[in-house]
């Protein structure tokens, strides 16, 4: 028997937190978002009035509505996902490549400890590190973080950092490495920075409680809305917690103008 993949809980209660669902245009695949916290739907309405002075006072006679505008604000993103960050950051998502490399070398001129070196390409692997003289002084990398070596290396981030220098060692250190055969297969990702108007999509709020209706819940449909950052991201901060929120500005859509409530029964 089919069950839905998400269940909102309703029964008895009076307001209920909504479960947050993005679905990019072209994709096929359903995003939670969250948990969130707030979520805001602020309508805005341009309006031409009609107004009389055979009073001799500017009296208001009628009022039409002649633009339509919306946005929605998501609060207290809880979980970030790829797709949250690329709202927040307007990130284009590339697959990194790269062509196998046997054998490269770095030169680090006068080197001192706590000295920290980016090597070039993707994930290369470190093949020595020396003095570089003609009988070369090995450099032992500390591989457990007890300080039993000369260097610490991260392949993800690429960073070597000198800890200490062997006995003997010259001023410089040469660094042989390789890099590996990389295509778009191995899905190597990178998210480029402020290359997008934002992220857009269907957005979907289920399982609020309607506010008259105790245990009664509702849906909200949006077809169309494209979600970008909404203030500062926190990059690093003790006193403030791993959120993040989100504007989405709702579009109209034909055949499903701006979107709709389904009341659950």
């Amino acid at each position: 028997m089919a069950t839905l993949p998400v269940i909102p809980l309703t029964t008895g209660q009076r307001i209920m937190g909504g479960i947050a669902l993005f679905q990019p245009h072209g994709s096929d695949k359903v995003i939670k978002i969250g948990p969130v916290g707030v979520v805001d739907f602020a309508p805005t309405l341009t309006e031409v009035e009609s107004r009389s002075d055979e009073t001799g006072t500017s009296q208001l006679i009628g009022s039409w509505i002649t633009q339509q505008d919306a946005v929605i604000t998501i609060s207290d993103i809880q979980m970030w996902t790829p797709t949250t960050y690329d709202a927040m950051f307007l990130s284009k998502r590339i697959l990194a490549t790269q062509t196998a490399l046997a054998s490269g070398t770095v030169i680090v001129e006068d080197v001192a400890v706590g000295d920290v070196l980016e090597l070039p390409g993707i994930n290369p692997s470190i093949t020595s590190v020396t003095d570089g003289a003609a009988t070369p002084v090995e450099y032992d990398e500390d591989a457990d973080g007890f300080g039993e070596g000369h260097y610490i290396y991260q392949s993800k981030r690429k960073l070597l950092e000198f800890i200490a220098k062997p006995a003997g060692a010259g001023a410089d250190a040469e660094i042989t490495y390789s890099l590996p055969a990389i295509t778009e297969a191995d899905k190597v990702v990178r998210l480029e920075i402020m290359k997008t108007g934002g992220v857009r999509g269907k957005f979907t709020l289920l399982g609020i409680v309607d506010g008259g209706l105790p245990g009664k819940a509702v849906d909200y449909v949006f077809a169309d809305v494209e979600f970008r950052p909404n203030g500062n991201i926190t990059l690093k901060g003790v006193d403030a917690l791993n959120v993040a929120s989100l504007t989405g500005k709702v579009y109209n859509t034909a055949g499903q103008g701006y979107g709709f409530i389904r009341p659950l029964d």
